[in-house]
């Protein structure tokens, strides 16, 4: 089964990175292609809605015990968005990464085949790396098909939503999502609407 790019893996065994952990898929796969060719200065980081959750918490651990790694948290752009006035960007956040653990190169899973844009994000990228930006992308010429024989054969697990008809991450989730936390997590949607209590009225419009 495949590998971890040799480019990547040259450029991160001799730098650190910040690997953006988002639990779904294509994060799990670019996870285990990292931590089995055993890049030991990567900091994974897990980018959370509201903190604490049991449907993330139990995957991310599982990955923690699994890889034999921890798995740092921090606030996702949408959620702090959602609390100040401030317009968050994603490249804020990685901005705020890099500075707090001094690291350069950014590790994240997405796929030229993911969207049109991605396509067009990643269309200058040699290899998976983005020299320019100092990212790397590790699935970037993977499709769906090749990520999910590769986790039909490492036997790797996905997120408990993936069973429920949901094919991406809950790190922000939408009215859909909430209400399936709802009925299946009562608690941690209870914690999302103690933290977040503007999503109420949005969730009760969406049942009535």
């Amino acid at each position: 089964m495949s590998n971890l790019q040799p480019r990547i893996a040259g450029i991160l065994k001799k730098e650190p990175a910040i690997f953006l952990f988002s639990t779904g898929k294509d994060s799990i796969v670019s996870g285990d292609l990292l931590f089995k060719e055993g890049i030991t200065k990567t900091v994974p980081v897990f980018l959370y809605f509201v903190k604490g959750l049991k449907i993330k918490q139990t995957i991310i651990e599982y990955y923690e015990k699994r890889w034999n790694i921890k798995i740092e948290q921090r606030p996702h752009c949408r959620a702090l968005n959602l609390k100040s006035a401030k317009k968050y960007r994603m490249a804020d956040i990685e901005h705020s990464l890099r500075a707090e653990f001094n690291i350069t190169w950014i590790v994240d899973g997405a796929k030229k085949t993911d969207s049109m844009a991605r396509r067009g994000m990643l269309a200058n990228t040699q290899d998976g790396i983005d020299e320019r930006n100092h990212k790397i992308y590790p699935l970037a010429d993977w499709n769906d098909k090749k990520v999910m024989a590769y986790i039909k054969t490492n036997r790797l697990l996905l997120p408990i939503e993936y069973q429920h008809g949901f094919n991406r991450d809950f790190n922000v989730p939408t009215i859909q999502k909430l209400v399936y936390l709802k009925n299946n997590f009562p608690n941690d949607y209870k914690k999302i609407i103690h933290e977040f209590p503007q999503l109420e009225s949005m969730v009760w419009a969406q049942e009535n």
